[in-house]
């Protein structure tokens, strides 16, 4: 009853604060810019992160203040904390100054190094019939990838109305199932606060927003997105790996196309286009809902694999979310047949469009 109380506070004082966030954003002129790889036009301020930090910041300060225990327990995870902070800070500067991505590279990273140093990392995975296989020295470098890789991942996605966000909150309810199933309150309270915090969010965000969540918000996300697991991992076995993986594979697999993409193109793998999973999607003929309905699907899918762990031996949960994974790779696969057919029949030119300078 807590967590959800907590949750349902962080998702009315977002519904609250992001009206304010509009008007004064409005004001002072600040808007989402428009270019050729984005899908909305018109003037759209882009700093929903604010609302979804603040929301979910002044929640959990609010469960503390009424729980001594809980106000204990959130603060020993304060090397999270700073990195947390560090990873906003970064993100809100480049709302409004379009940092260069190496310079955002360094902070992400010095945010994930926190991390590590404070022992929350992904130090075993699981193998079918050899068990819990130790990684030793190669988990600093897997856990810093993994947080780099999803704070990009979730920045990358957020192009279209109602997608990292409805994404995000799939994801932190999943998360947040499996950690109260293993009985880790705090973790668990922080999945359902971000949860709440973004359904307050998706309220204007939903399309046609009325504003977007920027850097701040994707960075925050996959931030927050990336450490759950590892707070999980640390105490409650290796697959987590998984699990972790599993939930948040939609955007992680679009990552990974994007690299593939650039790098057959030979344009640097940082470099931003428009053939996002969303962009191929749109360019097949489906409505902005009507990819909302395929990804969110698609999230849904995958976390309620994740959450099968809870209920299925180790062996069965492994051989299923393989089985997940094969079924996207096939999806991702037949995406990318049905772009080069449509590229055939529109001519190279619009893919050579479509990469774009930072």
């Amino acid at each position: 009853m807590a967590l959800l109380f907590a949750g349902l506070v962080a998702c009315l004082f977002n519904i609250v604060l992001i009206p304010l966030i509009i008007f004064t954003a409005k004001k002072m002129d600040w808007y989402d810019q428009v270019n050729e790889r984005k899908i909305h036009k018109g003037k759209i301020p882009r700093l929903g992160g604010i609302g979804i930090f603040v929301s979910f910041v002044a929640s959990l300060i609010a469960v503390s203040v009424f729980s001594l225990s809980s106000a204990k327990d959130i603060l020993g995870f304060w090397p999270i904390i700073i990195a947390l902070v560090i990873v906003f800070a970064a993100g809100l500067v480049d709302d409004f100054k379009d940092l260069k991505a190496s310079i955002k590279f360094v902070f992400h990273l010095a945010a994930a190094i926190i991390v590590c140093a404070a022992g929350y990392r992904f130090s075993f995975v699981y193998i079918p019939w050899f068990g819990n296989l130790g990684l030793g020295g190669f988990s600093w470098l897997l856990t810093l990838v993994w947080i780099v890789g999803v704070i990009n991942a979730m920045n990358m996605i957020d192009g279209m109305d109602g997608l990292s966000g409805g994404i995000g909150i799939i994801s932190a309810f999943s998360i947040g199932v499996i950690l109260l199933g293993r009985g880790m309150h705090t973790p668990a309270l922080a999945a359902i606060v971000l949860l709440g915090a973004l359904t307050g969010y998706l309220f204007y965000n939903f399309p046609p927003a009325k504003i977007f969540m920027g850097d701040s918000g994707s960075n925050l996300l996959g931030f927050i997105l990336a450490i759950l697991p590892l707070m999980g991992a640390r105490d409650h076995g290796s697959l987590w790996f998984w699990n972790g993986i599993t939930v948040l594979l939609l955007p992680v697999f679009d990552v990974f196309a994007a690299m593939i993409r650039r790098s057959r193109k030979g344009v640097d793998i940082m470099s931003p286009d428009n053939w996002h999973i969303h962009h191929k999607l749109l360019r097949l003929g489906l409505g902005t809902r009507g990819i909302l309905a395929v990804v969110y699907a698609w999230s849904m899918g995958l976390g309620a694999v994740a959450i099968s762990s809870l209920y299925l031996p180790a062996l069965a949960h492994w051989v299923l979310t393989i089985v997940s994974w094969s079924l996207l790779t096939v999806f991702f696969v037949i995406l990318h047949f049905m772009k080069e057919h449509h590229l055939n029949e529109k001519g190279k030119t619009e893919e050579e469009s479509a990469f774009c300078q930072p």
